[in-house]
């Protein structure tokens, strides 16, 4: 009896648990003739990353590709139905190719254009991959959201994210991907709008995508899906300002979370978000905007953000140490005048600080040089 009290105890408390899994199906078209490259970078780039994710949360990586001969309708539903969840699994469906809209059409996001012709939803997509009840399912769809089927516009070389060497949080991508529980449907475009990629180097939306991530997982102690979402939008619309408006195209989303617990902070809680930091920074250096226009800005925000005594340490591109600390009005001042050696800024929220009415005392920054 002691016997079979032991096996049954053993088998009760000691079996392996079944690890929870993050399972992503990634739908790409690489056999297109204008886009195979952008697609094909898209690929290779979001499951590098989506892996990483996985394995820093300590999840199981599944990965579901449709792509090639098997990029059409029946394709994607065979990739989608080899994806069984429990109920702490992730799923995130990625879409890279060409998307339309039509007047018919009553969603505002995209019906995905595969080489069947048998086209569908992103909206639906999503919903079947909810009625899997994963704890977090996120849709994204980098693809045109025009009236008219047609290919992407085609952007320029982005400049390269470059860290300063501040230590990724993990805490940041175990609360986006392991605490969250919900769904968020994103596209790229806009109803209405055509999305823009590059032949080779990839699609605009999911490059500032991945680059909002990067920040946030390396320069952020605290962080939301809405302000990251917020933040790869920003960042979208800094990378497009060589187009016109006509070929400028905005992201959109529908967050549908539970309420998570409130981040406990370490010291006193800043009035700003980073994704407004870094959007007003990068603002004023954008020359496309009137001087007058950028300089009154730049008092407005100068009051409401930062403290009259307020510094900035300022790393160019990547250095060990910031090349110096000047007071905010001076730096802010130089922004506004010397834009056009400016590419990007990136808010440094972990190294950075604020006094007890929640304005910045120490604002630490990236500063990417142009390289023109």
């Amino acid at each position: 009896m002691r016997s079979l009290l032991a096996i049954l105890f053993l088998l009760f408390f000691c079996s392996p648990l079944v690890a929870q899994t993050f399972h992503a199906i990634l739908i790409a078209d690489t056999r297109d003739p204008v886009l195979r490259y952008s697609c094909q970078e898209d690929l290779n780039n979001m499951s590098l990353r989506l892996e990483g994710i996985a394995k820093k949360i300590n999840y199981q990586y599944h990965q579901v590709l449709c792509i090639n001969e098997q990029f059409g309708k029946l394709g994607m539903l065979k990739a989608m139905a080899e994806v069984q969840c429990s109920p702490q699994d992730v799923v995130f469906y990625y879409y890279t190719g060409h998307g339309y809209n039509t007047t018919e059409q009553t969603s505002i996001f995209p019906l995905l254009y595969l080489k069947d012709d048998n086209n569908t939803e992103l909206e639906s997509v999503h919903a079947i991959l909810k009625t899997k009840k994963p704890r977090l399912c996120i849709t994204l769809g980098d693809c045109c959201n025009n009236l008219l089927a047609d290919s992407r516009s085609m952007r320029p070389v982005p400049p390269l994210f470059k860290g300063i060497g501040v230590t990724p949080d993990l805490s940041i991508l175990s609360r986006l991907f392991a605490q969250t529980e919900g769904d968020i449907l994103i596209t790229s475009a806009k109803r209405g709008e055509k999305a823009a990629a590059h032949s080779s180097l990839g699609s605009f939306y999911s490059f500032a995508w991945l680059e909002a991530l990067d920040n946030a997982a390396s320069n952020n102690s605290s962080i939301s899906w809405e302000t990251l979402l917020n933040d790869a939008e920003n960042r979208l619309q800094e990378e497009m300002k060589v187009f016109p408006d006509s070929i400028r195209h905005h992201s959109q989303w529908v967050i549908g979370l539970k309420d998570s617990p409130p981040i406990e902070p370490v010291g006193p809680s800043p009035i700003v978000t980073f994704d407004q930091i870094n959007k007003f920074l990068n603002t004023l250096a954008d020359e496309d905007l009137p001087f007058t226009k950028r300089n009154a800005l730049r008092i407005q925000k100068q009051q409401e953000y930062f403290a009259s005594s307020a510094t900035v340490d300022i790393y160019i591109n990547s250095p060990e140490k910031p090349v110096e600390r000047p007071p905010i009005e001076n730096f802010l001042k130089r922004i506004v005048s010397t834009a056009r050696l400016i590419d990007r800024f990136n808010f440094v929220e972990k190294m950075s600080t604020c006094s007890q009415d929640g304005k910045y005392t120490l604002v630490t920054l990236q500063e990417v040089r142009s390289s023109r």
